[in-house]
């Protein structure tokens, strides 16, 4: 699988060594330069999921049933998720940014090659590739996002990380709803979606950069711990793995990894349904036109998006990621369970905007610190797993759509979208009991003594 991912060219590894790489740890503005264009590289990896506005519309046009869909689906995101831990290794070993400029100038072509499509075989083939390549760089967006972010600014650097995300979700639902009434079609958001990647594409070709593969291997503090580090002065550290069946082997080992990405995955049921189904969840229970059916969707994202950065700031400032997480958790429990008993007869309009709404924001404010917990929690094992360990996380992640999309849509056509409510419910309560069976992380973490459980790892850098 990832053994046998090809590495970078060797002139092209050499450019990037010379051009962009940092042998100094970035701080202060230019930290958060390194950041903001990692987001602007998300929001573009994640065109492949780009589709449930155009769904209603892609239905009739190129000729394919939603059970079709919900087959395709299953097949090409188990294969992304697959690409995915192809991807992790190469990040690690290689660098971050080479993968992710190849990666994202191959999803722009592959955004505009959508007005090429005219049957069903047509959307596999593009379609697929776009989620292929885009599983390939995820776990280097996951890895760039700590390296450029010390423990005491780590939820706020994955709330913008996650923001990439979620923006794009949000653009992809808003932008039909602005400009549906007035093109009437699908091609029309593929060229305006098309045009927006290559805006963000530019900035990101151009400056982001890489950690040093030395400083990459540091676990930093704060940021005056990290300016006091270059790569010329980073005392010894461990090596990366030789292998990825080694990498594989020292992350997937540990059942705590498997715990909290599994229990994540089940939490994240609620958010996969309205990000990839919502429309059409909107125009059949709801009765919604598609227009309509998108803006609720991005209704969902809406304050999710404003939530995320907050969140993770939030966490930084207490030093706690377990405990905000499973607060909010139980609130998002509540407000799902009292949508669930009231889903049928439909809500007003009004009311239905307020439940998404609600639900986004409070998703989005107990995810973020999930994945600082989480990060940390790898970076403990060993810093060199980093883009691995989330690449592991995008594998379960995307394995969960690939079952459930005909899942869903099954219980949806015999059942009613009110049913599956009920699995969106029992995800959170699972996700629940995830955080209580990994011991610890209840305390604020200090620089001397991190919030790892009873038996967690310790540091594996040097001079920690």
């Amino acid at each position: 699988m990832a053994a046998t991912a090809q590495a970078p060219s060797g002139g092209l590894k050499r450019y990037f060594a010379e051009h962009r790489v940092l042998e100094a740890y970035p701080t202060g503005w230019y930290r958060w330069w390194m950041l903001l264009l990692t987001v602007f590289a998300t929001i573009v990896s994640f065109y492949e999921f780009g589709f449930s506005a155009l769904l209603p519309l892609w239905l009739p046009s190129l000729h394919f049933t939603r059970e079709q869909f919900g087959w395709f689906l299953t097949c090409v995101v188990f294969l992304s998720g697959f690409s995915a831990m192809a991807g992790g290794p190469l990040a690690d070993r290689h660098g971050r940014v080479v993968v992710i400029d190849l990666c994202l100038a191959v999803i722009i072509v592959l955004t505009f090659a959508n007005l090429l499509m005219t049957s069903f075989w047509s959307f596999v083939l593009v379609r697929g590739l776009m989620n292929l390549v885009a599983g390939l760089m995820w776990g280097a967006l996951g890895g760039l996002t700590r390296d450029m972010s010390p423990r005491v600014s780590r939820g706020a650097a994955f709330g913008l990380l996650t923001l990439g995300a979620v923006a794009c979700q949000w653009l992809w639902n808003q932008v039909p709803a602005w400009t549906l009434p007035i093109f009437h079609n699908w091609q029309s958001q593929i060229v305006i979606m098309g045009v927006l990647g290559i805006v963000l594409y530019i900035p990101v070709l151009l400056w982001l950069k890489d950690l040093s593969p030395k400083l990459r291997l540091v676990v930093m503090e704060s940021e005056s711990e990290g300016e006091a580090f270059e790569s010329g002065d980073v005392p010894h550290v461990e090596e990366a793995p030789a292998s990825a069946m080694q990498v594989f082997g020292q992350l997937l080992g540990k059942w705590e990894v498997w715990v909290l990405v599994v229990g994540v995955v089940a939490f994240l049921t609620t958010a996969i349904t309205i990000q990839n189904f919502g429309p059409l969840m909107f125009t059949e229970a709801y009765h919604y036109t598609p227009a309509q059916a998108a803006a609720m969707t991005a209704n969902f994202w809406l304050l999710n998006l404003v939530m995320l950065v907050p969140a993770g700031w939030f966490s930084d400032y207490l030093r706690v990621r377990k405990p905000i997480t499973m607060v909010l958790t139980v609130v998002a429990l509540a407000v799902l369970l009292w949508w669930d008993r009231n889903f049928i007869p439909p809500l007003s309009t009004s009311a239905t905007g307020l439940v998404t709404l609600l639900l986004g924001a409070i998703t989005a404010a107990a995810f973020i610190p999930w994945c600082a917990l989480y990060s940390e929690y790898v970076e403990d094992l060993s810093p060199a797993l980093q883009a691995t360990g989330w690449s592991f996380f995008q594998l379960i992640y995307r394995t969960w759509i690939a079952f459930s999309a005909p899942v869903l849509l099954l219980v949806a056509a015999r059942y009613g979208w009110e049913r599956w409510m009920e699995v969106m419910v029992a995800g959170l309560a699972l996700f629940l009991v995830s955080l209580l069976v990994v011991r610890g992380y209840w305390k604020p973490a200090t620089a001397s003594a991190p919030a790892t459980g009873e038996g967690a790892p310790a540091h594996a850098a040097a001079g920690r």
